[in-house]
């Protein structure tokens, strides 16, 4: 199955102008976000899954987990599903330790990337050739009054988002949530 968020970078020898490296940086930013609410969706279905058995409680459930009528941070989701592997005997019993690990990793080093993608802006104009040339994202941070330049090569995100094994874990997960509900 292939990712709905993936495509083939341009070749790096195919010259883009700045209006099509701009195209191409925001195409990437936008995938890449969509890619992270499938994750944020899936995560919040397993926790709550786990929690309910009658969806019917979901309305009180959320406002005493959640905060401010707002769902819970996708940090905060991967802190609870680490707990959760963690703490829960089936979870633990069944994930091991070096796997319960690297999923913890693996989607603290996409939220990383989701917040600056979300968060930073990049440059519509005198884009630096450099950039389009190597096909990097030049991302800026505003914070007290501090400005942070990031970067970003596009093939490393591409090829985050193309990577099925966070994805495959994450639904194994729910599928285990589901079959532990149901005993």
């Amino acid at each position: 199955m292939s990712d709905p968020f993936s495509f083939e970078l341009p070749d790096p020898s195919i010259e883009l102008s700045d209006s099509e490296y701009v195209n191409l940086v925001n195409r990437i930013r936008g995938n890449f976000l969509s890619y992270v609410s499938v994750l944020d969706s899936t995560l919040t279905l397993i926790i709550s899954d786990l929690f309910l058995r009658d969806k019917t409680d979901f309305a009180l459930w959320s406002k005493t987990v959640f905060d401010e009528d707002r769902t819970a941070s996708f940090g905060t989701k991967i802190f609870w599903l680490g707990r959760i592997l963690k703490n829960h005997k089936d979870f633990s019993n069944l994930i091991n330790e070096s796997t319960r690990i690297k999923i913890q990793q693996k989607l603290n080093e996409i939220r990383e990337i989701r917040n600056d993608f979300a968060h930073n802006f990049a440059h519509n104009k005198d884009i630096d050739q450099k950039n389009v040339k190597e096909r990097i994202i030049e991302l800026y941070d505003f914070e007290e009054g501090i400005t942070t330049t990031k970067f970003f090569k596009m093939q490393e995100i591409m090829d985050i988002i193309s990577d099925s094994w966070i994805m495959e874990n994450l639904n194994n997960l729910l599928k285990l949530t589901r079959e532990i509900r149901e005993r």
